[in-house]
């Protein structure tokens, strides 16, 4: 049986990634806008779970 590494990160370095303000992250963890869990009073954000989150937003649509 093979372990999947995940891999959690601070507010910080997903905005520093995103190049957006750390309110901007905080605001969309507090809103369950990205997948994200506090620790007492820290945030971590689950990175493959918003990568995966960012790629199904950014398909484009099927025109009908």
């Amino acid at each position: 049986m093979s372990e999947q590494q995940e891999e959690f990160l601070t507010i910080e370095e997903v905005a520093r990634k995103f190049r957006v303000a750390d309110a901007t992250v905080y605001r969309m963890a507090r809103k369950g806008e990205i997948p994200a869990v506090k620790f007492g009073k820290v945030w971590r954000i689950d990175y493959s779970k918003l990568k995966k989150q960012l790629s199904n937003k950014t398909k484009p649509e099927s025109s009908n």
